[in-house]
């Protein structure tokens, strides 16, 4: 059995010498939230000195085309840069132009009649950013959707009063319509702000943790093979310190510090987005649910563990940082393509068939701890925590086994 005391006190030189190394500290846990936010900020100025244009290109120049080309404008100026022009061949030419907006000739004579129907296209330039041009499109029809309501308004009362009748336009306009949407929670009450949300933090937390996955890896190189190229190694294992003894404090203390990272990670993410989605008009509510970061925090520490005793086995036999660092690498590709995948996919609804392949990698147990939360299944949640905890200490205990300590003290560091 592991002496308790040498573990703490060297568990303890781990972690002082972490502190001592104060660049890569402030790298591994400052600069990433800084850097996350410095990205989100310069995305929002530039976006700002460079806003989409929109050019309201007006081939019928009717009464009814130029109100709706001064709608377009009234309404998009704020936001966009609107330009019109009476040429859609140069408008179409123009590589500054975004979206076009076309404004059909005999446009005012078919939006006036009572038997044809008037059209409006739009003309999106392929490689602008998804989302914003998706916004801007979504705006234009907004727009239209207004001018045709009027029109609506008017064609009806022209036809109620030839007709000598009371008529409610929107009802005749619009006899059918679907109610604002009820949110419910998991169980079907009323469901809270903060149930609403939920699932969209939940999904941020998953992909925060694809940043941790790499770095885990890093730390364990740096404290196998930093040992060794540093000629400290045969002295610690020459000590009462077992070979287990120091596989283990190197992966807690690894361990500690990659869940520091982890959730420096996590701020400065969730800041990124907050900062996206004032850009987009749209806002993030600050609901903070403690047991859900609880959990994030404790399935963060559990896949670094997991992580890194992965990656033991193969780092303590290689015989230098950069061959180290590549099979890190494919062992960490993995949990990245997971964590992604939980962004998009709902791993709690996916059939027992797919699920249960995926749930034989440690990182699908991470993802599916945090979805499993959202819905409430707080069985699950447990469920999946403790296999977590039982692989990874499974993994520990397998790795600290297949190594032996003549092939660690005799593999060569040499730099390839």
């Amino acid at each position: 059995m592991p002496s308790t005391s040498r573990l703490r006190a060297f568990l303890w030189k781990e972690l002082r010498e972490y502190t001592r190394d104060v660049k890569a500290v402030v790298i591994t846990v400052v600069v990433p939230p800084l850097a996350l936010i410095a990205i989100g900020l310069v995305t929002v100025l530039l976006a700002v000195q460079r806003p989409l244009v929109i050019c309201v290109v007006d081939l019928d120049a009717g009464d009814y085309s130029k109100t709706l080309a001064q709608m377009l404008h009234s309404y998009l100026a704020p936001v966009y840069v609107v330009v019109e022009s009476s040429d859609l061949t140069t408008a179409l030419r123009d590589p500054r132009v975004d979206l076009v907006v076309v404004i059909p000739e005999g446009f005012s004579r078919n939006a006036t009649s009572f038997e044809i129907v008037a059209f409006v296209r739009i003309i999106k330039r392929a490689g602008i950013s998804g989302e914003q041009i998706d916004m801007a499109e979504s705006r234009v029809k907004s727009v239209v959707s207004a001018f045709s309501a009027m029109l609506s308004e008017s064609k009806i009362a022209k036809l109620a009063e030839i007709a000598n009748i009371t008529v409610n336009a929107r009802a005749v306009r619009d006899p059918v319509q679907v109610e604002a949407p009820v949110y419910i929670g998991v169980h079907g009450e009323p469901a809270r702000v903060e149930d609403v949300w939920r699932p969209f933090i939940a999904r941020i937390l998953i992909l925060s943790i694809s940043f941790i996955v790499t770095p885990a890896s890093t730390y364990i190189i740096d404290g196998v093979i930093g040992e060794r190229e540093r000629k400290t190694m045969e002295m610690l294992l020459a000590s009462p310190l077992g070979l287990t003894e120091f596989l283990l404090v190197k992966t807690i203390a690894a361990s500690i510090v990659g869940l520091l990272a982890a959730l420096s990670d996590l701020l400065g993410l969730y800041t990124y987005t907050i900062v996206l989605a004032s850009l987009l008009g749209g806002f993030i509510l600050g609901v903070v649910d403690p047991g859900l970061i609880a959990l994030h925090a404790v399935v963060s520490f559990l896949t670094i563990l997991a992580t890194i005793s992965i990656s033991l086995p193969f780092i303590s036999r290689t015989k230098g940082v950069r061959s180290a660092s590549s099979v890190a690498t494919l062992i960490s590709t993995l949990g990245v393509a997971l964590f992604i995948s939980g962004w998009v996919v709902d791993f709690y609804k996916l059939p027992r068939g797919v699920l249960g392949p995926l749930l034989l990698v440690p990182y699908a147990h991470s993802v599916l701890a945090i979805q499993a939360y959202v819905y409430g299944d707080y069985s699950l949640v447990a469920g999946s925590v403790i296999t977590l905890s039982a692989l990874s200490v499974v993994l520990i205990y397998v790795s600290t086994r297949v190594l032996d300590r003549e092939k660690v003290l005799l593999a060569q560091t040499y730099y390839e």
